[in-house]
């Protein structure tokens, strides 16, 4: 994403920094030669990381940089509107009656932070009112509900699975599909459904796989502006 967006020469620079690997985070800021510098956390909501880590690592900064730090990837309005087309799209290419269909919200959820599940819970409604009343709910990796509990939390014969998630690792390619109850060795795509339970699911890519990710940290820049 970061080499997509500085191609597009809007910026003096792109750079990405990490929290636990590198480039560090720390390191990417102590090199930044601009007057101004805009953050884009990417990342689904608010918690210790975007409300903590990195206001902290911020607060080291020469004073003569201008920070602007934004609002987390996952809490922009459009996103929405992205994951319910993405659930679509599984509809329409499978021929699925919607009446035959649930969504499921996966995300990690944290017990200490209550606004990230409720904010989880709206993007589920907010999913559900756009997917014309198709039940959608939200479940979590580490807080209940969990994802573990689906098979009572939903009702239809089709499953699909929306990954509240940024990244494609170990909560995406084991914890997920565990809780969901899916042998590790299934496919984790939209191409077939998988079985468990004696219903068909069908596990979306994450929410961090969107090709419209970039224009969001676009109109997140915008909105500090």
């Amino acid at each position: 994403m970061a080499e997509h967006l500085k191609a597009q020469g809007l910026f003096a620079d792109v750079r990405c920094g990490f929290l636990k690997e590198e480039p560090q985070l720390t390191d990417v800021l102590s090199d930044i030669q601009t007057q101004e510098l805009y953050v884009v956390p990417l990342l689904t909501g608010h918690g210790y990381i975007t409300d903590e880590l990195i206001p902290n690592a911020l607060s080291q900064l020469d004073s003569s940089i201008t920070v602007h730090l934004c609002k987390p990837l996952g809490t922009h309005n459009t996103v929405p509107t992205i994951m319910a087309n993405r659930a679509r799209s599984v509809i329409k290419d499978h021929n699925l009656k919607k009446d035959q269909v649930s969504v499921l919200v996966a995300a990690h959820g944290n017990e200490k932070n209550p606004e990230n599940a409720c904010q989880t819970k709206n993007l589920a409604a907010r999913i559900e009112s756009l997917m014309d009343g198709i039940q959608t709910t939200a479940a979590f990796i580490d807080q209940a509900p969990l994802i573990s509990d689906w098979p009572s939390m939903t009702s239809a014969e089709n499953l699909i699975v929306l990954p509240f998630l940024i990244g494609d690792g170990l909560h995406t390619k084991e914890d997920v599909p565990a809780m969901l109850g899916l042998d590790g060795k299934d496919k984790y795509d939209e191409t077939d459904p998988m079985v468990a339970h004696g219903r068909n699911i069908w596990c979306c890519r994450p929410l961090g796989f969107e090709p419209d990710l970039a224009n969001i940290v676009l109109k997140l820049v915008d909105e500090k502006e």
